[in-house]
């Protein structure tokens, strides 16, 4: 198929890749040694001040890069505009990424989409994050364990403390699937982490014994409270 009707780069146009060799050299990893240790909010050097007014319930986040540029052009490709094929060439960040941490986890699993949104789009870019990554690594994926049980408003435009209002006992999980688990739940985009924090309360309700985080992106700025 790309034979016939050849990608174009999903950062700047160009045609032959869906990510050219110019636009992956602008895509500069996260420095983890100097990001917040639970979060990953880049260039704090310490645990960050939500991180330290309102814990999130993982264990630990971790983001490839922070949401810019090229990356952010391509995660809004995949996400708006049906370019399924370019989850493989961004799970490769994931599967990067995934290989630096200590995490012994056993089940995958992506954050949901609203029923209304995933009938909007067709897809959910996190779960076809979630299994591409699943596969690579070897590690039991499922969309099953983890579901919205009310809708909620877009994240877009909230503050720290709307955001984690907005999401608050949205989620719920499958005891049977979950428990005594060590999860991973899969994103795109991490902003103030308040939808990651409350897809792990639900899993650790759901007895799941650990939960870790892992998303494409990481937005930069630090919300207010």
């Amino acid at each position: 198929m790309d034979w016939l009707y050849p990608p174009s780069c999903a950062g700047c146009g160009k045609n032959g890749e869906r990510l050219c060799r110019s636009c992956l050299q602008q895509i500069t990893p996260i420095d983890h040694q100097t990001s917040c240790p639970r979060c990953d909010l880049p260039q704090v050097n310490h645990l960050c001040p939500d991180c330290q007014s309102q814990p999130p319930v993982f264990e630990q986040l971790r983001s490839y890069s922070v949401y810019d540029g090229s990356l952010r052009r391509a995660i809004h490709r995949l996400k708006y505009e049906n370019d399924l094929p370019l989850a493989d060439t961004l799970c490769r960040f994931l599967i990067s990424l995934f290989a630096e941490q200590n995490w012994q986890v056993n089940l995958i699993c992506p954050v949901p989409l609203s029923h209304q949104r995933q009938r909007q789009r067709g897809y959910n870019q996190s779960a076809l994050l979630a299994q591409l990554l699943g596969w690579a690594l070897s590690i039991p994926f499922t969309n099953k364990a983890l579901y919205r049980i009310r809708e909620t408003r877009s994240q877009v435009g909230l503050n720290a403390v709307q955001r984690r209002e907005n999401v608050k006992g949205a989620f719920s999980a499958v005891p049977s699937i979950v428990q005594n688990k060590t999860v991973l739940v899969v994103d795109d985009i991490a902003t103030t982490s308040a939808t990651l924090s409350a897809c792990a309360e639900a899993l650790k309700s759901a007895g799941a014994s650990q939960v870790f985080a892992i998303t494409l992106a990481r937005t930069v700025q630090i919300e207010q409270s």
